[in-house]
């Protein structure tokens, strides 16, 4: 009897979680596709006033051939765009489906796995988001987007103390003083490699984080997030602040590089004169890790 209790709690505890897991837009839709983007990597639009701006990008993008047959991962009621459906859930989850040419109209009621358009041509994915009472969540975050696994770890590529001169970084040695800048260049590569000419291309890793190592044996310091990608889209007022200058995404031909802010503004006069390490960390959502350590000299 109380066996059986603990069955029905265990399963209560552990059925929401597994309820808002769904499977892929794309057949087959038990198996994981290629993905050449992910949730919050960097974008670039031109803004009204002409000038070019970076923001977030708000889903992932599931590579696949012109014309592939783009399908409901569940049910809902369809919101029609040249472009684009949405799929509305009483629960208030919303699914997007974009660059496709629908088949489905507004109002429309449909079930899961009905077919709802086909990539255009020449966009060669689809671009796949979710909402969740509005707000935009990470679609490959554990127990959405089924089945999903990271087979490779995030590589930290290299560590550069900066100092900013007007609107232009300056590389500076190992040796400094005053306020300089610290940034990492990171990424992950994806589990698939997407269909040439996408195939070099880098993904954004789900957390950066830092600290400083002395070496005369002191403590490090705590831990700093630099950029934390796992559930949410950033607010664009927060992209510079994230990605340095020459960050980019990826483009046909051209892997992604991204630069992230460890700090903008060390001041090196609160610190004591000596060697430390920079420590920075890059991690993936199931938490793999990679690492990298560049030494500086501070002489003030």
């Amino acid at each position: 009897m109380l066996r059986g209790l603990l069955v029905v709690v265990l399963a209560g505890l552990i059925a929401p979680s597994v309820a808002q897991a769904y499977g892929w837009p794309l057949k087959p839709f038990n198996r994981m596709h290629a993905i050449r983007g992910t949730f919050d990597d960097p974008r670039f639009h031109l803004a009204p006033d002409l000038t070019w701006k970076g923001s977030f990008h708000f889903g992932v993008d599931i590579s696949a051939p012109d014309g592939t047959p783009v399908y409901a991962v569940e049910p809902g009621k369809v919101v029609r765009r040249p472009d684009s459906v949405s799929l509305r859930r009483p629960n208030r989850r919303e699914f997007g489906y974009w660059h496709i040419r629908p088949v489905v109209s507004t109002g429309m009621h449909v079930r899961m796995h009905q077919l709802l358009g086909y990539v255009l041509p020449g966009w060669g994915h689809v671009h796949f988001a979710e909402t969740v009472a509005g707000r935009y969540r990470n679609p490959l975050r554990p127990g959405a987007l089924s089945p999903y696994r990271e087979l490779n770890a995030p590589v930290v590529a290299s560590i550069s103390v900066e100092r900013i001169d007007g609107h232009a970084l300056q590389v500076v040695g190992p040796e400094v003083s005053g306020t300089v800048a610290l940034i990492a260049d990171a990424y992950e590569l994806p589990s698939i490699a997407p269909a040439p000419p996408w195939n070099r291309a880098r993904l954004v890793p789900s957390v950066v984080r830092w600290r400083l190592i002395p070496s005369d044996g002191d403590p490090p310091t705590p831990w700093r997030t630099a950029a934390d990608f796992r559930f949410t889209l950033l607010p664009s007022s927060q992209y510079a602040s994230i990605y340095a200058p020459g960050t980019y995404q990826n483009k046909p031909n051209r892997p992604g590089d991204y630069r992230f802010w460890l700090t903008s503004s060390l001041d090196t006069t609160s610190l004591a004169n000596g060697t430390y390490w920079i420590e920075v960390q890059a991690q993936n959502l199931r938490g793999a890790t990679g690492d990298n350590m560049l030494a500086i000299t501070i002489a003030n």
